[in-house]
């Protein structure tokens, strides 16, 4: 399913857009009053941001989130040598209720370029805009197998044993509230730039991931993966 060119509802007063529809389907009466419930929630809960967050402890959480530390690997090098630390979450419930507390809580633009080359002239606690992205659930049947399909030695491919049938996918997830009819968040990105007070560059990445899809595509319990990633951005050598 291709990605929309457009946002579902945009409010004149907060600049965010808030879908109003639900999904294609007749959504479970449970599972759908649950989201709703938890969506006002977190939305009545929140005021607006203004400057990104400088420091993780900026950083919002929704209520009831609960830290994963058996999920997050030990403070190190990531690639190109930059020190890395990662914060792992989850909350239990669909990833569209999360995207919105974000939405509301950072002034974020979506798929917005950072002007890279302007970073040099933040000054110490200064950060730069917030961009996020958006992926959306695909519908395709897919091959299950641990090697499905592949082939060794120019062998022929290996016919599919066990496979996750797109239909399956659609129903498990047709009680949830998409941002539109059939339009389901899998992922949610947010990307943005710190000076901290040393005047180290700060690259931060905020990513919801739906994780309550059952790997067979049967089942759904809602679900989501909040990753905070804090980067110590190295100057490369002249």
């Amino acid at each position: 399913m291709p990605e929309p060119t457009r946002d579902p509802v945009h409010s004149p007063f907060t600049g965010v857009a808030f879908p109003l529809t639900a999904a294609r389907t007749s959504p479970r009466p449970g599972l759908r009053s649950w989201a709703i419930v938890a969506a006002a929630a977190l939305v009545g809960a929140v005021t607006l941001g203004a400057q990104a967050p400088a420091t993780e402890a900026e950083i919002p959480l929704p209520s009831g989130a609960q830290r994963q530390p058996q999920l997050e690997p030990r403070p190190g090098g990531s690639e190109g040598g930059d020190t890395r630390s990662i914060r792992v979450y989850r909350w239990a419930a669909p990833t569209e209720p999360v995207l919105r507390f974000y939405l509301l809580r950072l002034s974020a633009n979506r798929d917005v370029a950072l002007d890279t080359a302007s970073l040099a002239s933040l000054r110490p606690g200064q950060t730069s805009p917030i961009s996020y992205h958006l992926a959306f659930h695909s519908f395709e049947d897919q091959c299950a197998d641990s090697a499905g399909g592949a082939s060794t030695g120019g062998a022929a491919p290996k016919a599919c044993k066990v496979r996750r049938r797109a239909k399956d996918k659609q129903r498990a997830l047709g009680g949830r509230l998409g941002l539109e009819p059939g339009l389901w968040v899998e992922r949610a990105t947010f990307t943005w730039f710190s000076r901290d007070t040393g005047g180290e560059l700060i690259r931060w990445r905020l990513e919801l991931r739906d994780s309550g899809l059952s790997n067979n595509w049967q089942h759904y319990t809602p679900s989501t993966q909040l990753t905070i990633e804090r980067v110590l951005v190295k100057a490369s050598a002249p």
